[in-house]
């Protein structure tokens, strides 16, 4: 694939995931980007990955304002798109391992904020944080599974069928074979 095309791609893929944040704001821990984020590490190379989460993490940023918990969305998103590649003989793109995955990771989410609250602010402040989001974190991982389960399959072929047609289109001289 051109990498202007490619480019392009992870920024309106970037784009897509804030948009899906935003919609979906108002129900707690009910998001689509652990979904998206693990289709895009199916489809595309670790580092394109993590310049989607950097990009979406930017929009989010932007649009919410600048914290700590900026630095949470780079690394824990990141590890999910590393999670994901990682994974890939293992989960070889079935939804159901898929949802195993993108649950395990929902109920891990608050955790992982919970270790760099406990970094930057003390080891009680982390274990207080994670304590009260244990709630939060039955619910991601519950809405992971149920979500990733359903949709990854529809998702995924959407995914690649747009990438095949771009590729078509606009010619795919440099392609890296998807990954």
């Amino acid at each position: 694939m051109r990498p202007l095309l490619k480019y392009l791609i992870l920024a309106l893929l970037a784009g897509m995931l804030f948009l899906a944040q935003l919609s979906l704001a108002v129900l707690p821990n009910v998001e689509l980007v652990s979904l998206l984020l693990m289709s895009i590490a199916c489809s595309f190379k670790l580092k394109d990955g993590v310049l989607v989460v950097i990009l979406f993490t930017l929009l989010e940023g932007l649009y919410w304002g600048f914290a700590d918990w900026v630095i949470g969305y780079l690394w824990i998103w990141s590890l999910l798109v590393i999670l994901v590649q990682v994974t890939l003989p293992l989960t070889r793109l079935k939804a159901n391992r898929m949802a195993i995955l993108g649950g395990l990771f929902g109920l891990a989410f608050g955790f992982f904020f919970a270790l760099q609250h406990a970094l930057l602010y003390g080891l009680s402040m982390g274990i207080s944080y994670w304590i009260m989001g244990i709630g939060f974190d039955l619910l991601h991982g519950f809405a992971n599974y149920t979500l990733i389960l359903l949709l990854f399959e529809p998702i995924n072929k959407i995914l690649t069928h747009l990438i095949r047609k771009a590729e078509s289109r606009y010619g795919n001289r440099h392609y890296e074979n998807g990954r």
